[in-house]
């Protein structure tokens, strides 16, 4: 699985082209092997603010197909176990949560541009890849 956050969202709403089309190729690549494309809801805080400019967001993730992951009560533990191994606090509750879906879904390819802290949560996951579309 590919899982899309804030920024490879933004990147394929209105981003910049060269972010766009390394997220686009990812996602093309996903489809070639049959293997979903998603993110989370915590996500779409972070990209959507009640402006017309959501409308990208929207139509971004309608045309790749992209599913998008409820935060549960399992995705909620695993989060804060997550947060709790790297001494982090809710600040980076988003970010734990996409690992949180990766890890129980078995591991999943995650497309950011802030790979830093989504790298240091990934380390304690299984099968959890970080892609840089920096």
């Amino acid at each position: 699985m590919l899982l899309l956050d804030s920024e490879a969202i933004s990147a394929i709403a209105h981003g910049p082209a060269l972010r766009r089309d390394r997220v686009r190729a990812l996602i093309a690549e996903m489809r070639k092997r049959q293997l979903p494309v998603a993110t989370v809801a915590s996500v779409l805080a972070e990209v959507v603010r009640g402006r017309p400019a959501d409308a990208g967001v929207f139509s971004g993730l309608r045309r790749e197909r992209v599913q998008v992951h409820p935060v549960d009560a399992r995705v909620g533990v695993r989060a804060g176990q997550l947060l709790g191994r790297i001494r982090a606090g809710s600040e980076l509750a988003v970010d734990a949560f996409t690992v949180a879906v990766a890890d129980l879904a078995g591991g999943a390819i995650v497309a950011t541009a802030d790979r830093s802290d989504l790298e240091r949560l990934a380390s304690h996951a299984s099968d959890v890849v970080v892609a840089d579309i920096g």
